[in-house]
């Protein structure tokens, strides 16, 4: 009676971090000349899994390859390559680099896939994924024969897994200045305050800062949910082009946000004194950063790919 040997191997790779984590489950033994094992697949993906969450750090993408013996094999490896298509992009896609990512993998036991029931399985995790961006892996399985010989090879692609960008987008959208009428010598600046991105955010503070040596003030919002906006009021001294005033929302970075490029506006003081309101709106626009892994791979937001993601951004 011929025996089967199953091992499972898990494999993790953060983008952004260097080498994976790597753990192998003992090896099982069953028999394996029932017609479900004779008819199995040599190469197979399964357990495809998409995560998405508001921290980069958590969003991550897996699946499992299953491996199981050609004819003449002496050893089997297996190679995974996470592939990153952009928005914007319909068919153009780059490949990650993070970890063990491209890198030809092996069962912990060598003559695992000498024996026909033999089965090899493997988890391949990838975290800290950039958003937004579609990911689907890539994963080549290799059969090798006496001498190093090939015996055969296959690629196989998984479904795809779409990471969206979450996370708050705090920007400070205009200033209007105008007069306080009650106190010459004294402007008003309202500020507004958006969340451009996909999550509420708060409690964050609103720093206004004046032109002159005057001392700076701060106002606390609670929360501001997402693609609404508040007006914030200032009161502070005339507005001098030569030093004007600026406002900065989530002064202290008390929340992961998209960017922080909108984060600050200066206001633009009027060329002449005048009883008419003068608004400053922020021209930049939001952008997102991407960046990816049982074995398990980390890509980090700025790197992606693991070399964007550990590589790329």
């Amino acid at each position: 009676m011929r025996c089967q040997r199953t091992a499972a191997l898990a494999a993790v790779v953060t983008i952004g971090l260097s080498g994976p984590a790597v753990a192998a489950s003992g090896a099982s033994h069953a028999d394996a000349s029932t017609p479900a094992a004779s008819a199995a697949p040599r190469a197979q993906l399964t357990q495809f899994d998409c995560e998405r969450a508001v921290n980069p750090a958590s969003r991550a993408v897996s699946v499992q390859s299953v491996m199981r013996p050609l004819a003449g094999t002496q050893s089997m490896s297996v190679r995974f390559d996470l592939l990153e298509r952009l928005p914007g992009s319909a068919t153009t896609q780059s490949v990650v680099r993070a970890g063990d990512l491209g890198v030809w993998l092996t069962p912990s036991n060598p003559t695992l896939g000498q024996l026909p029931g033999d089965i090899w399985g493997l988890t391949k995790t990838v975290y800290d994924l950039g958003a937004p961006a579609r990911y689907r892996f890539r994963v080549t399985f290799r059969w090798t024969g006496a001498q190093g010989r090939a015996v055969g090879t296959e690629i196989e692609l998984s479904p795809t897994c779409q990471q969206l960008e979450l996370r708050p987008d705090l920007v400070v959208e205009s200033i209007t200045i105008s007069k306080d009428p009650q106190r010459p010598g004294v402007d008003l600046y309202a500020a507004l305050i958006a969340d451009r991105g996909a999550t509420g955010a708060g409690p964050f503070e609103v720093l206004f800062t004046p032109g002159d040596s005057s001392a700076p003030l701060t106002r606390t919002v609670d929360f501001l949910a997402a693609h609404r906006t508040r007006a914030l009021t200032f009161a502070g001294p005339l507005c001098n082009a030569a030093s004007p005033p600026t406002v900065t929302v989530d002064a202290t970075d008390e929340i992961n946000v998209v960017s922080r490029a909108d984060a600050e506006l200066t206001a633009v003081c009027p060329a002449t004194t005048t009883s008419t309101a003068t608004t400053t709106t922020s021209a930049a626009t939001s952008t997102s950063t991407i960046t990816t892994t049982t074995t398990t791979t980390t890509v980090s937001a700025d790197s992606v790919a693991a070399s964007r993601l550990a590589g790329r951004r």
